[in-house]
């Protein structure tokens, strides 16, 4: 069964009950003609009945979109737009619903601004810091700390050409971060993201290493692209790929137009009923490699 046709389905059915509820409402203001009435709702719900196909739960899947994250030039970011546009995750809105937010590339002169917009609306989120940046910025690293938001690491030389010229030069620059971190903070993070994602650039034996080294690597299902997007841009990429998941892992960057549209987003994603959190150093990695990217994966 063709997707527009589930569509065209449950359409008639919502009209059918929409009839129904008119003509109760009718028979209870006009008890003279209650009869009459009565008998054309039997009437039109017996017609409308008959031209509806009950679905069932193998048309709904063979509807659904399939997987395919063998490809070899497929990204992160095309696996999450495959993801994000299946339809068997349930109704878009209900209670339950998770949603990660997680920013890359800083810190920068605007994390600051971002942390007051979290603190306004009681929300934490996961910074991936590069080396450069935490060594410019050491202060914002202690505020990302300091106001209960997670640290996380995202390279040295965010370059794909000299992060897998062996297989532990990669788990090599993330000890690097760790030492920087712990010089400004005194503390440790094992939370990580490889630039550009762990699929298609890293080989097996990369990831290999930064998994002996204890390291918890994260992608992302919901890639915003707010590097190369508006405002309004980057606000409706989030309405239109978070209508169809209960569980997001969201991609960010520190940019101006992240910065300005932040406040907004998260006010949308709370009134869709989802609750944002952060990334804890307890929780289980969501990554390509493992199989745990989308959150009904087991």
């Amino acid at each position: 069964m063709k997707y527009k046709d589930l569509i065209f389905k449950e359409k008639s059915k919502e009209k059918i009950l929409k009839i129904k509820e008119q003509v109760v409402n009718y028979i209870t203001n006009n008890k003279r003609k209650s009869k009459i009435i009565a008998s054309a709702s039997v009437f039109v719900l017996c017609i409308g009945s008959i031209s509806i196909i009950k679905l069932n739960s193998k048309e709904v899947i063979a509807c659904a979109k399939s997987r395919n994250t063998m490809l070899a030039g497929e990204t992160i970011t095309d696996i999450a737009f495959n993801g994000s546009s299946e339809i068997e995750k349930g109704p878009a809105k209900s209670y339950g619903k998770v949603i990660y937010l997680t920013i890359d590339d800083g810190p920068s002169a605007y994390t600051d601004e971002i942390i007051k917009i979290l603190n306004r609306n009681n929300v934490k989120a996961t910074f991936f810091m590069i080396n450069s940046n935490m060594e410019a910025y050491p202060e914002q690293v202690k505020n990302i700390v300091k106001n209960g938001n997670t640290a996380g690491f995202h390279s040295v030389t965010h370059d794909i050409h000299k992060l897998y010229t062996s297989p532990t030069a990669a788990k090599k620059e993330f000890d690097i971060n760790q030492e920087t971190f712990k010089k400004i903070t005194g503390e440790t993070s094992k939370i990580i993201r490889l630039p550009f994602g762990s699929k298609p650039y890293t080989p097996r034996s990369s990831y290999n290493a930064l998994m002996d080294a204890g390291y918890k690597l994260w992608d992302w299902t919901l890639d915003t692209e707010d590097w190369k997007s508006t405002s309004a841009q980057i606000m409706k990429s989030v309405k239109q790929h978070t209508n169809d998941t209960d569980n997001a892992v969201l991609l960010m960057h520190e940019r101006k137009q992240t910065v300005a549209i932040l406040d907004q987003m998260i006010k949308y994603l709370k009134k869709e009923g989802f609750e944002i959190l952060p990334i804890k150093q307890r929780d289980e990695q969501r990554n390509y490699w493992n199989g745990k990217l989308f959150s009904e994966e087991k």
